[in-house]
């Protein structure tokens, strides 16, 4: 009998269940909050929020022009800085809702 690691356990449940894909939108979205936060600052942690992911694109609702110019003018940068976190690319683009 061979040993598993607990990672590839709790991988192959997940996929089991069919809940692999919502458990990396959960990480995404966690990590891309934290990250408008460092961004933008605490003052502004109310006005920028990760609404959701999908096809590796990362929905932004921004309630401030100057915080989503912001964003777009270091769309890129904020991006590296996000897929950094994780093991390989998962954003590879931005879009706004302002």
């Amino acid at each position: 009998m061979s040993w598993n690691t607990f990672k590839d356990i709790a991988s192959q449940q997940l996929d089991k269940k069919g809940m692999t894909d919502q458990m990396q939108e959960s990480l995404v979205l966690v990590e891309a909050n934290a990250l408008l936060v460092e961004f933008f600052g605490k003052e502004h942690q109310d006005k920028a929020r990760a609404l959701y992911w999908k096809d590796n694109i990362l929905t932004v609702a921004v309630l401030i022009d100057s915080l989503a110019e912001k964003l777009d003018n270091n769309k890129q940068e904020f991006i590296d800085n996000l897929n950094n976190k994780f093991t390989s690319i998962l954003v590879s683009d931005i879009r706004f809702l302002v």
